[in-house]
Parts: structure tokens; C-alpha cells; sequence
């Protein structure tokens, strides 16, 4: 029985370079450019020419080169991956956009506000309320209530929802605060597993979904007049905002300015 051989070329390569740049042709080659330039630093640097000097540094520059080039890096060969990086840092990069878009430059946090050249911003933080616990009339009140509460809302409102890490901070308002007046030294188990279960979320990497409100008022933060009556409107719908949303058991707290600073890293990155 005769067997077959089946030779696989890539048709979008050129034949000459699927015939001459094997792996096999490509070692030979590099070998005898080795063989050449240990000769001209015999000839040319130290001035004297040995045989047995010259094919024993042949045989080791040799045996260097193959076992740098067979080396890898996330499984690609560095033979490959270092013309690439040279070309790489070498050519002019080519950008999706000519530049970043103003949006995410032109803005200042100062005051617990993001300042912008047309308006004014404040972020709240909004704690929602648990109705794990009601029953279902409790319930339909609330659904009707958070309704109403949207409904009178006074002005546009971006709500943005995140995942961020979990500080034992936010576990002790569900859990922490039942037993927060209670007596240690009675009640030791509880305190022993409070300490615990906060060691354990500060050292553990756990994720809590948190709700953020955005109110935005346009004005000329150029003009000093303006920017004052931008601030006194958003501070007035700020007040009518949480107002709205304490009717629902909804509580809503202005981010401060470290808070800003973490907020547009997190959210620009």
C-alpha cells in the first residue's frame, strides 16, 4: 500500500517564502552569518586567526543563538516576537480617534461639584430601601409611593449602577447596626462574629452594587454670576431631589470631593 504525503501551504503567503524560509533554512543561514562575523572579529579585532579558537566559538555562538530563538513567550517564539517589537516601537502609531475626546479632559472637581465649561454636577449616593421584609400590602405601597416619588422628581436624572469592591462599612448597615448597642461582654459570640465577618470582607475581595444619581444644571462657569446661580439652582433641585426620594424610605448622600476624585478614575479609566 503506497501512502501518501500531504504538504500544507497557505495560499495567502508567497511559494518562494513556504520554500526558502523554513525554520531548517533560516538556522543554516543565521550559522554561516555567525561563522563570518566571528571570522572578521578574529581578522579585524584581535588580529590573529585560529582554527581551533574559531570553530570553538563558532560552535558556541551557534549553540547561544538556537537556544535563544527557540525560546517563547506566551507561546510565541522570540524569534518572532522581538522584530515585531522593534517595529512596533519604530513605526508611527495609528489611532482609532485623533484624540481624546474633550469630554473626559475639561472638567475640575472643586466644592463636592464637577465644574464643566457649560454647567454644574452633583453625584449622590443612593442607599435603597430593603423590602426583603415587607409583606405584600407594605409592598404595593412602596411600589407606589417610589412612583409617585419619580414622577415629581424636579429635574432630569442619570442614574448609573456599579459594581465597586465591598468595605465591612457597607455590610454593617444591614447586619452590624442590630447589634450595634449591644452588651460585649454578654453577648461575646456576636461581637466575635462581627469581627470576623468584617476581617474576612476587608481581606477578601467582595463586590456590592451600588446606585448613583447624577444632577446636572447648565450655566457659564466662566462668569462668576452665573456659575453662583448654577450652584443655588442645583443646591435647590438637590434638596427637592432627596426630598422626593425620602418619601420612600430612600436615602440619598452628595458625594464629597476624595469620593469625586475615586468616582471619575473608576469611571474614566
Amino acid at each position: 500500500m503506497r501512502s501518501v504525503r500531504i504538504y500544507k501551504d497557505d495560499i495567502r503567503i508567497h511559494i518562494l517564502r513556504s520554500l526558502f524560509f523554513t525554520d531548517t533554512v533560516l538556522i543554516t543561514s543565521s550559522a554561516v552569518v555567525i561563522a563570518g562575523l566571528v571570522y572578521l572579529f578574529f581578522h579585524s579585532v584581535l588580529g590573529f586567526f585560529n582554527w581551533g579558537y574559531f570553530i570553538s566559538s563558532v560552535f558556541v555562538a551557534d549553540i547561544f543563538f538556537v537556544g535563544l530563538i527557540t525560546q517563547k513567550i506566551d507561546n510565541q517564539p522570540i524569534f518572532k516576537i522581538i522584530p515585531r517589537a522593534v517595529t512596533f516601537k519604530a513605526s508611527n502609531k495609528e489611532r482609532r480617534y485623533m484624540n481624546i475626546d474633550p469630554y473626559f479632559t475639561n472638567f475640575s472637581i472643586q466644592d463636592n461639584l464637577i465644574i464643566r465649561p457649560q454647567s454644574v454636577i452633583r453625584i449622590f449616593e443612593i442607599e435603597p430601601f430593603d423590602i426583603a421584609l415587607l409583606n405584600d400590602q407594605d409592598r404595593e405601597h412602596f411600589y407606589a409611593k417610589l412612583k409617585q416619588a419619580l414622577h415629581v422628581l424636579p429635574a432630569q436624572v442619570q442614574f448609573i449602577v456599579k459594581k465597586e469592591k465591598a468595605a465591612s462599612s457597607n455590610y454593617s448597615k444591614h447586619f452590624f447596626s442590630l447589634y450595634k448597642g449591644s452588651n460585649k461582654k454578654r453577648e461575646s459570640l456576636i461581637s466575635k462574629y462581627i469581627q470576623d465577618i468584617s476581617k474576612l470582607v476587608d481581606s477578601e475581595n467582595f463586590f456590592i452594587t451600588k446606585y448613583y444619581g447624577v444632577l446636572s444644571i447648565s450655566c457659564n462657569t466662566d462668569s462668576f454670576n452665573e456659575k453662583v446661580q448654577g450652584i443655588k439652582k442645583l443646591s435647590d433641585v438637590s434638596l427637592r431631589f432627596a426630598g422626593a426620594l425620602s418619601i420612600c424610605n430612600i436615602n440619598v448622600r452628595p458625594l464629597d470631593n476624595i469620593e469625586l476624585i475615586q468616582f471619575a478614575k473608576e469611571t474614566l479609566r
